[in-house]
């Protein structure tokens, strides 16, 4: 018994070591072969980049399907058709992030301020376009420079991703939803996509550094809703859609328990 578990371990590391070493020094490998080129010559630079990002995180998921050949990934075509659009999303592991970047090859998303004072990788988040949760970049004029991007954005097709909760739920549970998505929304009159992930966090558990490699498991990615709201109706409140999407949610996860 302590023999196979041990052999557990040590291959839950292995493979662990393997794709975190891929995410983190694959963005050095391609560096100086095609991100400075991009940087350098692409004419939108960020949609550029962003396009790079995606291709890089496909391989990550590639390589996941290859080392965990336990985990099922089911992705419906209309989740990966979705575009021009605001998409809300539960939260429940470090990967729906990276997962939602391999889908989709045009996008944005709020990504917490630390993680932009990190070398080398937030020099890719800023110029991947993405935005920064600080005080500096949620207010004032720069919060205005940064809607008028997203809106840009989304016009030209591509998605703005946002986990309302604000952070990984432990239990799978719906935290509260912060209303700043909706009002994101109301600003480019965009309509929401409501993505449920499921299984994340079985496969990279909350509070654990090792890949789970032992357990079947299966990573559903399903658009549960579509909201277009009226957001010139002078009795339109954030508050009621952000209710209206909660309870969608809570709806889809208890039918699914």
């Amino acid at each position: 018994m302590l023999l196979s578990r041990f052999f557990h371990f040590v291959f839950d590391l292995s493979v662990t070591l393997i794709l975190w070493f891929y995410f983190m020094f694959g963005y050095l490998f391609i560096l100086l072969f095609l991100y400075l080129p991009v940087y350098v010559f692409a004419k939108n630079r960020a949609a550029a980049l962003q396009r790079l990002n995606h291709i890089h995180l496909k391989i990550f998921f590639a390589l996941t399907k290859l080392l965990v050949p336990g985990t099922k990934f089911i992705i419906p075509e209309d989740v990966r058709k979705i575009h021009s659009s605001v998409i809300v999303c539960n939260h429940l592991s470090y990967l729906d992030p990276i997962l939602l970047v391999s889908l989709f090859r045009q996008q944005k998303t709020i990504v917490k301020h630390t993680f932009f004072k990190v070398p080398i990788f937030g020099w890719f988040l800023k110029n991947y376009g993405y935005i920064s949760s600080g005080s500096d970049t949620m207010m004032g004029a720069a919060m205005i420079n940064n809607l008028e991007d997203i809106k840009a954005h989304l016009s030209s097709g591509g998605v703005l991703f946002i986990f309302p909760e604000g952070t990984r739920s432990r239990e799978g549970n719906l935290a509260p939803f912060n209303k700043g998505v909706f009002t994101i929304a109301r600003y480019c009159n965009a309509p929401l996509k409501l993505i449920l992930i499921r299984g994340t966090n079985k496969l990279f558990q909350p509070g654990h550094f090792l890949f789970n490699t032992r357990e079947i498991n299966e990573i559903k990615v399903e658009l549960i809703g579509s909201l277009q709201p009226d957001y010139r109706n002078r009795n339109f409140s954030v508050a009621a859609v952000a209710e209206e999407a909660r309870k969608i949610f809570e709806n889809k996860i208890a039918s699914t328990k």
